[in-house]
């Protein structure tokens, strides 16, 4: 196993965590996930003594964290400062978690006031260190011979999880070296977060085997690794208390029953062969869910099999039709926000937002949530290249620079690693680099972000540029629709393969030719429009292709009908492929 792989593989960090605290090079150590009775013997075994802790979100979701050491005064020290405390950090208080954590004391000023700062380290050493290295740092080099030697002890150690042979030759190193080594072969194999519940569907492109690819991952806010049921689980929750029945200005579902039903393949329950459809009719957005599906989601899982096929839901797309309830991290202000939209007045500007109106598009969520959303996706999309590899020369792409150690989310209490995001264009010779944490509140529609270590804000402008996007767009309705009685309809919307595009007026002879346009303005396509019927109707029906005849990509998409006087008609539509 490459040493980057141990970075994913929570059970190994614990073991890594143990060995460093028993040995003293880190005074103290914090375990941010739950732990069951067999870790917490495991951990008593190498001789630590552990504490649990209380913290508490803005929103007040309590979260559980431990801390172990070898000594009690470094844990009575950190739960008089942190137990039955807020997540968020003063500066005085981070002193204090750098002193007992054992970071050198340069190393935490510098992190205090610049953040990650690059160093010569990022793809060597500091992957081995829970601390950010400080540009300058003459302590953490003389550590590097310490970390990489426990290090290398713990991945043998480790290695023994995996071996089923009494005279394995890692069995002799076992017995020679570590006092404790006892404490490996008692439950190790317990220490994994991984509790996967057999409705868990392995994923096609999941490196890290959390259930989700890295698209998925950046969409939904957990890049680089997460923990795939809860979101899950939530999304159903989410889906279980909308409104049935149709709504003109919030999301609703209108169930859609079937006679018939499958047996799951998993658990034997009965299922109603029917489906749900999830409406946003403000974003004019939909999906379709199967009730089996929903079933899986209730376990944990976004893939769901009938009859021995295994199908996804489109989480993508989920996610963007619920988003209008996705506002919990709203509540983090952003700086020079006139209307509280989370833009701040000059991104506004730039992105042709009203200043003093948070919802200038009136799609169902306010203006940074609706850039942020657009950022996201776009992001979601990029290559991910793992450090040390070799990058592409032609094409965006970003890099995820992980290291050892985590901090929360102080709103909702969601666990990140405490790596960076470095997105690279290679084209512009340009780059940005945020925490992970970043991703994480822009993925929930904020460019603010507040973690346990990592607090700050992205540019939405820097990084739109970077990404090379033009996101200000055509995006009206004039009134002129109703002035000349033009009702303009498409059908499906979303649509996956073509859409039939309708008119209704009584001056069809003005109507010479509709456009489509994409979100950044650009003309796809044109579309002659033939006589119309005698119920004073028209239609006509795009197939999803450019003027080319090639198949353009899904996003939102603009009817533009033009008239013989000049006049403008508009209409959004959905291309999901």
């Amino acid at each position: 196993m490459k040493k980057d792989n141990f970075l994913h593989d929570q059970r190994f960090q614990l073991l890594y965590l143990a060995l460093l605290t028993s040995r003293k090079v880190k005074p103290l150590s914090r375990w941010e996930k739950s732990l069951g009775y067999r870790e917490k013997q495991t951990l008593k075994k190498f001789d630590l003594v552990l504490e649990p802790v209380t913290r508490f979100c803005d929103n007040g979701k309590k979260i559980d964290e431990f801390v172990f050491s070898t000594s009690s005064r470094y844990l009575s020290a950190y739960t008089h400062h942190f137990d039955y405390k807020p997540l968020r950090f003063t500066h005085t208080q981070r002193k204090i978690e750098g002193f007992l954590f054992g970071y050198p004391s340069c190393c935490v000023e510098n992190f205090i006031h610049n953040g990650y700062t690059p160093n010569p380290y990022i793809d060597k050493e500091q992957k081995l260190l829970f601390h950010w290295i400080c540009p300058e740092c003459r302590i953490s080099p003389s550590l590097f011979p310490l970390y990489e030697s426990i290090f290398n002890e713990c991945k043998e150690l480790y290695a023994l999880e995996f071996s089923h042979n009494l005279h394995s030759p890692f069995i002799q190193f076992f017995k020679k070296a570590l006092p404790y080594a006892a404490a490996v072969t008692f439950s190790l194999g317990t220490l994994s977060h991984l509790h996967a519940d057999l409705h868990w569907v392995p994923v096609p492109g999941d490196e890290d085997n959390d259930y989700l690819t890295n698209s998925e991952e950046l969409i939904t806010g957990v890049f680089p690794s997460g923990e795939t049921h809860t979101i899950a689980q939530n999304n159903k929750a989410i889906i279980d208390s909308l409104p049935r029945g149709v709504s003109a200005n919030s999301c609703y579902v209108i169930e859609h029953p079937a006679y018939g039903f499958y047996n799951c393949p998993v658990c034997g329950v009965t299922v109603n062969m029917g489906y749900v459809t999830v409406h946003n009719p403000m974003h004019v957005l939909e999906i379709d869910i199967p009730y089996i599906a929903l079933h899986f989601m209730e376990h944990g899982s976004f893939s769901y099999i009938i009859e021995d096929d295994t199908t996804r839901i489109d989480i993508a797309l989920l996610n963007k039709t619920i988003a209008p309830l996705d506002t919990l991290h709203h509540a983090l202000a952003t700086p020079d926000d006139t209307d509280n939209d989370g833009l701040n007045n000059t991104a506004e500007l730039y992105f042709d937002m009203e200043i003093d109106n948070p919802y200038t598009h009136d799609i169902g969520i306010d203006d940074g949530h609706e850039i942020s959303q657009a950022l996201i996706e776009n992001i979601s999309k990029l290559l991910v290249i793992p450090s040390g590899t070799t990058p592409p020369t032609d094409s965006i792409y970003i890099e995820p620079l992980l290291v050892y150690g985590v901090e929360d989310c102080t709103i909702c209490g969601r666990t990140q690693n405490m790596g960076m995001a470095v997105i690279h264009n290679p084209i512009q010779g340009s780059s940005m680099t945020f925490p992970f944490m970043a991703l994480h509140y822009m993925s929930h529609g904020r460019f603010v972000y507040d973690g346990t270590t990592n607090q700050g804000e992205i540019d939405p402008i820097a990084l739109c540029v970077l990404l090379d996007l033009d996101l200000v767009a055509i995006d009206e309705f004039p009134e002129i629709a109703h002035k000349f009685g033009y009702r303009v309809m498409s059908f499906p919307n979303p649509f996956n393969t073509a859409a039939t595009i309708s008119f209704e007026t009584a001056n069809l002879h003005e109507v010479a030719y509709l456009e489509i346009y994409n979100m950044k303005g650009q003309k796809v396509k044109e579309l002659p429009i033939a006589n119309p019927s005698q119920d004073h109707q028209i239609s006509v029906t795009w197939d999803g292709t450019d003027i080319n005849g090639n198949a353009v990509p899904s996003g939102i998409y603009l009817v533009k009908a033009h008239t013989e006087n000049s006049e403008e008609v508009y209409q959004k539509i959905v291309l999901v492929r």
